[in-house]
């Protein structure tokens, strides 16, 4: 594809990959209930323990993607800096390790403690997600990965939801519910003198991929496959603590 025809085919992807997000995430139970107030503080306490511990693990996974990829890097170099950039903010901003200190904030807000973020068993579901993205990391293709992580957009504006509803009927202020406008901004919009939004990066990689004639795939791991699965399993987390905790 020229680039005309790749920026064309990539927006045309993350619209499929946003309506299916406001199908099994922004319009499920979970979030409903979040959004009204009225999602029990034991599922919001559930939830965030087993997120916090899945966040410092796809940092990993993104970290050792820029080795599994440097093939891609080395030919498109303009892209070095940008990826680098966002590994920095993920694993260095606000301090090293970098965004857990945000994680931990929150987490301490809603009464988790750091010992159930590090040491805690996740749930089947979060256990699901992150196998997901790792095995496409080191078992697909680079196009099956970043159409996996089409989702990054989408957890920006998912971010910008919880943010208001911690702070709204949680009675989290600003800086307790910071994982969430960190995230908000990191994903969404440039920051940090310069830093690319990372869902725009997303975009330019799968983009580039395109172009290149690198967009290859296994057989039953489409493009598409790759980024509603990622959105699915999105959606089977937040029930997975709907569940763990109803009475």
């Amino acid at each position: 594809m020229n680039s005309v025809e790749a920026k064309a085919f990539v927006d045309e992807f993350y619209k499929k990959v946003a309506a299916r997000w406001r199908e099994r995430v922004t319009n499920c139970a979970f979030m409903e209930k979040l959004r009204g107030g009225t999602l029990p503080r034991a599922a919001l306490r559930l939830f965030f323990k087993n997120w916090g511990a899945y966040t410092i693990e796809i940092n990993t996974v993104e970290a050792a993607s820029y080795h599994k990829h440097i093939h891609f890097f080395r030919k498109h170099r303009d892209l070095m800096a940008p990826m680098a950039q966002k590994l920095a903010d993920e694993l260095v901003h606000p301090k090293p390790p970098g965004h857990v200190h945000v994680v931990l904030e929150t987490a301490r807000a809603l009464g988790i403690s750091e010992d159930e973020i590090f040491l805690s068993p996740m749930l089947a579901e979060f256990r699901a997600k992150i196998d997901f993205k790792r095995s496409i990391l080191w078992e697909g293709t680079l196009a099956e990965f970043y159409a996996a992580g089409a989702t990054e957009e989408q957890t920006g504006y998912w971010s910008a939801d919880f943010f208001k509803a911690l702070t709204r009927h949680y009675g989290l202020s600003a800086e307790e519910a910071i994982y969430f406008s960190t995230h908000e901004e990191a994903d969404l919009k440039e920051h940090a003198d310069g830093v690319m939004g990372h869902g725009s990066f997303r975009r330019l990689v799968l983009q580039r991929l395109l172009e290149d004639r690198m967009a290859e795939v296994r057989p039953g791991y489409s493009l598409e496959y790759c980024g509603l699965t990622a959105v699915d399993l999105h959606g089977v987390i937040l029930q997975a603590a709907l569940n763990a905790t109803a009475s």
